[in-house]
């Protein structure tokens, strides 16, 4: 599924997408460049602020890799939102529950977010959402099936393949 999503992300963005936290076999296996932060072990949170250091990029993005059916189309909605130069991060929402954003499947400013983001988790905040009060937050709504975790193939809307 890792690879489903690291095509999708990449056909999405037209970059290069990285692992974060894989063990050098998943690496190699995937054929994709892995990076363990300084904060690693730590949660999403320090994921994502250990990403934005490590990265040269202005935006980076963020997909689990159990989410397969976010596609291409839907990361290209959320680099959308980004064109706006005061959104801050867009993240997925449930299109059935607005309320409920999926963090980890979203595009970050990093020139807006990291140093807010990093004081938040430094005070010892270690929630995505509670580190987030400050920023300008572009919601997309996406299909309750593209921001599906599957886990199990009992997750599989068909029960079959993905």
């Amino acid at each position: 599924m890792a690879m489903i999503v690291a095509n999708n992300m990449q056909s999405g963005f037209g970059c290069e997408a990285k692992l974060i936290g894989a063990d050098q076999q998943t690496s190699l296996l995937l054929g994709l460049e892995t990076f363990n932060g300084y904060r690693e072990g730590n949660g999403p949170l320090a994921a994502i602020i250990d990403a934005m250091e490590i990265s040269d990029q202005e935006f980076v993005a963020f997909a689990p890799n159990d989410t397969p059916f976010f596609t291409a189309s839907n990361f290209g909605a959320l680099l959308v939102e980004m064109e706006d130069p005061n959104v801050d991060v867009a993240v997925a929402v449930d299109e059935t529950d607005p309320t409920r954003a999926h963090w980890l499947l979203s595009v970050w400013r990093k020139s807006h977010c990291l140093q807010k983001i990093l004081a938040e988790y430094d005070r010892g905040e270690r929630s995505i959402h509670g580190a987030v009060k400050e920023l300008s937050i572009a919601s997309v709504a996406c299909g309750a099936t593209a921001v599906r975790n599957i886990n199990a193939v009992t997750d599989l809307p068909d029960r079959g393949t993905i």
